[in-house]
């Protein structure tokens, strides 16, 4: 055998075995994602579950839109709902029927997402009742900056001004909240401040929605 024929050899031989490592690596990777596909899935639906009984204390069960055709529909439809005013910069990304122990309708989850965060998008999900108040809200995506807009986050004391009002909307202030419905702006915080409270408003309407078209049985 000449050197150039053992030389294609042997380049034939080095690209053979690096096409079944690659095959191998590719069947086991895909056998590690089937073993840890499920346990994930898991995990993130009972965080997602935990999440919700934190905004809305004392729900029974919890439905949500892929179990009832209306809530699917009136999501599709967010951005008509929402208006110019907020669908620019806010999304609805869930919405959930939320009933008591005799399965009668007491409120939504409704989880939001606003664009406008300093850090990027904010998403946030919270409680409202049929009276308009809000039960409780939680985020579940926010990179804002440490120590100023994160304390959105890892300050209940600010997220507590947005609980048991019921107001059109709500209002960012940096004066000090003298009304209901006026909101303290996060110290050095102020485009962090506003994005969660236009995610929370544009929320609100949709919740609204809902309700005055009695979605889930609302009266």
């Amino acid at each position: 055998m000449s050197k150039k024929e053992g030389g294609i050899s042997e380049i034939i031989k080095n690209t053979l075995a690096l096409v079944l490592i690659t095959l191998v690596a590719a069947v086991l990777l895909g056998v590690v994602y089937e073993v840890t596909a499920e346990p994930i899935a898991q995990r993130e639906e009972q965080e997602k579950q935990a999440a919700y009984l934190k905004v809305f204390p004392g729900a029974a069960t919890v439905q949500e839109s892929g179990e009832v055709t209306g809530l699917s529909a009136a999501i599709s439809r967010a951005p008509e709902i929402l208006g110019e005013e907020y669908s620019s910069a806010v999304t609805v990304d869930e919405a959930c029927l939320v009933r008591d122990e005799a399965g009668g309708l007491i409120g939504y989850i409704i989880t939001v997402t606003d664009k406008l965060g300093y850090g990027g998008a904010i998403q946030m999900v919270f409680g409202y009742a049929l009276d308009g108040t809000i039960k409780g809200m939680e985020f579940l995506k926010i990179g804002e900056t440490a120590g100023f807009g994160l304390e959105a986050e890892k300050n209940p004391e600010w997220r507590k001004q947005f609980l048991g009002v019921s107001v059109p909307e709500f209002k960012v202030t940096k004066t000090g909240a003298a009304a209901n419905g006026e909101i303290d702006a996060l110290s050095g915080a102020t485009i962090t401040s506003k994005a969660v409270t236009g995610g929370i408003n544009g929320g609100l309407k949709f919740a609204r929605y809902l309700s005055e078209q009695e979605i889930g049985g609302a009266r």
